[in-house]
Parts: structure tokens; C-alpha cells; sequence
């Protein structure tokens, strides 16, 4: 067998785990000398997964010292004092004179010049000094909330960091990580909102707004505050979406665009099946062998361990153009249902080296700066809407949500009745 990557082995019963020694300054913080993580049954599963726990555990490791010190007394207490005295200091119950008070109170001692001072006072105390909420924990609860395994964790991670930076830049380190939530004022925010304006458009101030508003949110409501989010109905003058924001495509306009991407299959395989599906670009680009069926003549998008979809409507299986579906059969050959069609980007950041790739092409044909990419999209829905395509065979097409009950109950449309609209606009 190859060798096994770093901290990788494999079971006696044929599964794989992960193993990782704790680096002896954070023994006392994380309370044991081994971390184990399962990557799964098979090699293939493992290697898949193992990226996702490394990086969880790299992030432990790195984030350990930012724990707040009540945190990293509790778990000291667990680990070396067990669950129940642990509660029991958490719930601010510890019997006075008793049996557990004099082991904190031995635990405390023996940890004296080895942590800092305020860890040790509330281990020997069984007093826990709760931390007060701020922004940054608003927003560092907020996202362990949105994290769930998926490929979109990387974009919630990377998001939330970029809004602590800009409101640190805006408002200072001690209004974002020291000062009380509960004291920030309506000025804070329209600080952030117009320091956000300096650099970005409307739109995306809009979008980094409603994230630090969903945070406060959250923390409200989950810390039980009596208090008003300063954050709701902050106005951002140009914000709200115009239909000229991006332009569709003409008809002339992608034949002349074709021969930008017709010399690679690969590129050309994105292309065709771009402007013929009106599907988003990390949709395609994730799609594997399997995905296509050349008996239905269809393409099925849904979500994988590479990434996640925008929408739960997102999730469904539409016509593929003759054209398209020559081109991604030229690219399925000699390879298994689970290969990706286009290996070069389907991979961590490949969305965006995709994306520049094909508008460095796009650039040299057109420089209208309201047409991108992604304007093959908005052409797909006017021509679906201009043929006469009902919305809400439109919608399903194009993956949008329609916000309704009913929509939620069957199947969908059969492909028969979306190739019928969509074979108008081919």
C-alpha cells in the first residue's frame, strides 16, 4: 500500500483515522496529549475528508490562545476534575468546605506560574469570570452557527474574518473585542457603513451589513437581550439591485464571443453548457461524470463535498443543449461516474481562477463592463421569459427560490416540459 499521509492510519478494522499530539503548551488548555478524528471506511473517503480535519484541528491549535479565559478554565476543570465538578462550577454551585472546593482549590495551586493569572484564580476559586459579549464574539458565535461541513464553510470563514477586519479598521480593536455589545451606538454602525463605502459599491456594503446585522441578531436572541440591533434598517444609498446592473448577452454578441473559447475543450465545454443551461458558473464547473446522462440528455446539479449550492431550489436536474452535451462527452471519455469533467477547477478557489480565465477571454471580445460571464445567465432567463417560458418553469430551470409552500411538495417539472421552453431559446 503508499504510504499514508501525515497523521493519517489505518484501523485494524480497515477504516482510517487521524492523530494529532497536542503540542505540550496547550496540554494544560486542551486537556489531553491526543486528538483522534474518523476520516472514514475507505482510502478514497479519507483523503477526501482529510483536509476539512486538519484544518479544524490546525484551527484549535492557532485559536486556543484567543479563548476566552472562563472557557479555558472550564475545560481544564473537565479535563482533570471530570464532568461533574465541572458543571458545578459552571452553574456557580460548588459546595463551600466540600470534598470539590478543596480539589479546585489543590488543581488552582498546581497551576500556579504555569498559566496566567486570572485562569488560575477562577480554577482555584470555582468562580468563572464570564466574559462580556462583543461584537467579535457576536460574530464568532454567528459563525460556528452557519458552519455545517459543507464546501461553504470555507466561504462563511473567510467572509466573517474580512468583516471583523474592516470593522476593527472602522471602529477600533476595543469597541470590536472589548467593549460590551450592549454599549455600541447607532454612530458605530453608520461608521462601519460609510468607512465600507470609501472602497466597495453599495451592493457589497448592503452584503457586508446584513451579515454583522444577522450576528447581533443571533446573539440577541440567544443570549436573551433586551436590545435594539443598530445594525437593522441602516440605509446604503445605491444598494438596492438594478436590471442594469449586468447586462444579458445578445445573440451577435456570443456568436462573436465563441471562437474566444472554442480552441480548448475544456474551456469550450464550460462555455457551451454555460450559455445553454443559463446555469451559475460553480455549478457547472463541480460537475462530475455521473451528473450527465446522455440517454435524458440532462445535466444534474447538486450539491458535493467541493461545494455547496446557493439555494435549495439550486438542487435539480435540467436539459442539456445537443451542443453542450457533444462537448462535455468529449470530456466524460475513459473516466468513472465520480470524476470531476473539469479537473483543472473543480478545487479549493478554482470558482475564481475559472472565473479569470474566462474573462480574460470574454475581455478580449467585449469590454462593456456591465457584460461578464455570468451575463450568459441573464440572457437565458430574458430569452426563457421572451419565448414565453411561464415563470415558473423559469425559475426551475434557472434554480431560483420561490419563496412558497407549495413549490416544496413534488418531484418538479418533467424534463419533457423544460427541454420544450428551453429548446426555443437553443
Amino acid at each position: 500500500m503508499a504510504r499514508l499521509p501525515k497523521y493519517v492510519f489505518r484501523r485494524a478494522n480497515g477504516s482510517y483515522r487521524y492523530k494529532r499530539n497536542v503540542p505540550k503548551h496547550l496540554l494544560p488548555l486542551i486537556g489531553k496529549e491526543t486528538l483522534y478524528r474518523q476520516l472514514g471506511d475507505t482510502l478514497q473517503e479519507a483523503l477526501r475528508t482529510l483536509p476539512r480535519v486538519h484544518a479544524e484541528i490546525e484551527d484549535l491549535f492557532r485559536g486556543e490562545d484567543n479563548t476566552p479565559s472562563s472557557e479555558r478554565a472550564l475545560r481544564i476543570i473537565k479535563a482533570s476534575l471530570g464532568t461533574e465538578i465541572a458543571g458545578w462550577v459552571e452553574a456557580g454551585i460548588v459546595p463551600e468546605y466540600s470534598q470539590e472546593e478543596a480539589e479546585l482549590n489543590d488543581l488552582g495551586r498546581s497551576l500556579e506560574g504555569k498559566l496566567p493569572k486570572d485562569i488560575v484564580r477562577q480554577i482555584y476559586s470555582g468562580k468563572l469570570i464570564k466574559e462580556p459579549l462583543t461584537l467579535s464574539k457576536a460574530l464568532d458565535e454567528y459563525e460556528a452557527y452557519k458552519l455545517d461541513g459543507s464546501p461553504k464553510d470555507r466561504e462563511v470563514i473567510s467572509r466573517n474574518a474580512k468583516v471583523k477586519q474592516d470593522l476593527k479598521a472602522a471602529l477600533s480593536k476595543v469597541k470590536l473585542e472589548i467593549i460590551p455589545l450592549l454599549n455600541l451606538e447607532r454612530a458605530d454602525a453608520t461608521a462601519y457603513r460609510d468607512h465600507l463605502l470609501k472602497r466597495l459599491k453599495p451592493s457589497s456594503v448592503q452584503r457586508h451589513i446584513n451579515t454583522v446585522r444577522a450576528a447581533v441578531n443571533l446573539a440577541i436572541t440567544e443570549h436573551g437581550l433586551n436590545s435594539v440591533n443598530i445594525f437593522v434598517n441602516l440605509k446604503v444609498k445605491g444598494a438596492g439591485a438594478s436590471k442594469d446592473d449586468r447586462l444579458p448577452l445578445s445573440d451577435l454578441q456570443v456568436a462573436e464571443l465563441a471562437p474566444a473559447f472554442a480552441s480548448d475543450p475544456e474551456v469550450w465545454g464550460m462555455f457551451v453548457t454555460l450559455q445553454d443551461s443559463g446555469a451559475r458558473l460553480s455549478e457547472i464547473l463541480f460537475l462530475r461524470v455521473g451528473d450527465v446522462s446522455v440517454q435524458e440528455r440532462s445535466i444534474r446539479i447538486t450539491p458535493n463535498e467541493q461545494r455547496g449550492l446557493k439555494t435549495k431550489s439550486s438542487d435539480r436536474t435540467i436539459p442539456i443543449s445537443p451542443a453542450a452535451l457533444t462537448a462535455l462527452q468529449g470530456l466524460r471519455a475513459g473516466k468513472d461516474d465520480d470524476a470531476f469533467i473539469f479537473p483543472r477547477y473543480a478545487k479549493l478557489r478554482g470558482r475564481d481562477a475559472a472565473s479569470a480565465m474566462l474573462m480574460k477571454r470574454f475581455r478580449k471580445v467585449i469590454t462593456d463592463t456591465k457584460l461578464v460571464i455570468h451575463s450568459l445567465r441573464h440572457r437565458m432567463k430574458d430569452k426563457l421569459r421572451n419565448t414565453g417560458c411561464p415563470e415558473s418553469i423559469s425559475m426551475a430551470i434557472m434554480g431560483h427560490s420561490t419563496n412558497s409552500i407549495a413549490s416544496n411538495y413534488g418531484s418538479g417539472y418533467a424534463l419533457d416540459v423544460m427541454r420544450g421552453h428551453m429548446e426555443r431559446v437553443w
